[in-house]
């Protein structure tokens, strides 16, 4: 099967990037096929298309049985038709970077590489799949037996929930929406985390509202924060992710998770408790959600870090009043979600497909993990422990480092870094950057970086 001409043109661009940033040099030697394959998360078939096209052109030379080789760095006109470098400057152009996939280099990314989420295991199954009724619209709850399977997961991680209480989503993103639609009104004050989810940020801001940050500490929220900035004031609403925190990479401790509750409890806070990360992480975790079994606690869960994040299927559970308000106002703004990419989950979790990519993906991120966290730490970096087992590591850099400048620098080099200033909401943001775990190690970005660290 000829590999798709997309994943191919984005291997051209990586290496021509990284000419005329001056990372790759005529006489040089190019990473190995498997090499370049595996970092950047494609087949095989893909690298070797890329090197002979640019073999094609005169740029590369093979040389049988030792590899491919520069042999010129192409003029600045074929500089113009490289796909348009792109900082991420902010939260907008943050998202818009994972999406369009622009800058080949991508310790910033929010995502695991393709390869991690569209497997083997997956693809087997993907490719002779077929549905039944997908010519009918889904209910407004979503599609029931999937349903009646996340209530079962739920329950595996101490949350009782009836399906009268989960709704289906297209996504975490969708449920966060839903959430600040029904219940946020321009000018509320809302908290949320600081350094939080950069969407979530966005999301209030479009809707008016006031974010207030509680300081996010690695073992969870800064309770006494939490408190005195909840009735100072007059906030309703506290967004959270408790476990394999985005950016910072930590998880909250039982006895930080009971504290967050009391408080919340004081304050009458409702609180979202985002939970991306759930089927790779142990069911026994401590949730908010689990603490409190959904009284004031609206819980989120995805499938879009764990599957192909074109699927866009998440869910929410909550009160059963909140759940039927929240539904109400799915059916009035989206009508409802994806029959048929909620049948094929379904199937995929019930033929125990979904458990093998599962077990698949978290070794995966494991090691990447250890690969990631040996690398900076070698740099002089420090990582703090314990590492929540999500897909993030939040490292902070010497004080010389200045995130605007860092960014615009990185773009140029063809590396796509997500600097403190996206997950803040104080206008002096940290000497920090977000790394996902699979580009941590990535030896372009780490010279890079150790020139910065260097620069003083």
């Amino acid at each position: 099967m000829p590999s798709p001409p997309l994943k191919i043109d984005f291997v051209i661009n990586s290496i021509l990037m990284q000419l005329h940033a001056g990372t790759l040099r005529p006489g040089q030697r190019l990473p190995s096929i498997r090499d370049e394959a595996q970092r950047l998360g494609i087949g095989k078939n893909t690298v070797v298309e890329a090197y002979l096209r640019l073999v094609g052109q005169g740029i590369l030379q093979a040389k049988p049985g030792s590899g491919y080789y520069v042999v010129r760095t192409p003029p600045a006109a074929t500089q113009e038709r490289i796909i348009p470098l792109a900082a991420a400057t902010d939260r907008v152009s943050l998202l818009a970077e994972q999406l369009d996939r622009r800058l080949p280099v991508r310790p910033g990314d929010g995502r695991p590489p393709t390869e991690w989420l569209e497997t083997s295991e997956l693809r087997r199954y993907l490719s002779y799949q077929r549905f039944q009724e997908a010519d009918s619209y889904n209910s407004s709850w979503g599609y029931a037996p999937l349903r009646a399977r996340l209530c079962g997961a739920l329950g595996e991680r101490g949350i009782a929930c009836r399906e009268g209480q989960l709704l289906m989503t297209h996504g975490a993103n969708h449920a966060m929406d839903l959430i600040i639609r029904r219940y946020v009104a321009p000018g509320d004050a809302v908290l949320v985390d600081d350094p939080g989810y950069y969407p979530l940020l966005a999301k209030l801001a479009l809707a008016g509202a006031d974010a207030i940050g509680v300081a996010r500490r690695h073992d969870g929220p800064d309770v006494t924060d939490l408190e005195t900035k909840a009735k100072k004031s007059g906030a309703r609403l506290f967004f959270t992710q408790s476990l394999a925190h985005n950016p910072t990479g930590g998880s909250i401790t039982i006895g930080t998770a009971y504290s967050v509750m009391r408080a919340a409890s004081d304050c009458n806070l409702l609180v979202i408790e985002d939970d991306p990360f759930a089927d790779i992480l142990p069911y026994t975790a401590p949730r908010l959600a689990a603490l409190d079994q959904l009284d004031r606690v609206i819980y989120i869960g995805t499938f879009s870090k764990t599957m192909a994040g074109s699927f866009r299927t998440g869910y929410l559970a909550a009160a059963p009043q909140l759940a039927s308000e929240l539904n109400e106002l799915k059916v009035v703004t989206a009508v409802s979600t994806s029959a048929h990419d909620e049948r094929l989950i379904f199937q995929l979790v019930e033929h125990g497909h979904y458990l093998k990519h599962l077990r698949r993906l978290r070794a995966r991120a494991s090691a990447a993990t250890a690969a990631s966290v040996e690398a900076l730490e070698a740099l002089g970096l420090q990582i703090r422990r314990p590492i929540g087992g999500g897909f993030y590591l939040w490292v902070e850099l010497p004080e010389h480092l200045d995130g605007d400048e860092m960014v615009h620098d990185a773009a140029k080099a063809g590396i796509f870094i997500a600097p403190a200033a996206n997950f803040e909401t104080e206008p002096n943001p940290a000497h920090a950057m977000r790394i996902n775990v699979a580009y941590g190690a990535d030896p372009i970005f780490l010279d890079w970086l150790r020139e910065r660290i260097a620069s003083r």
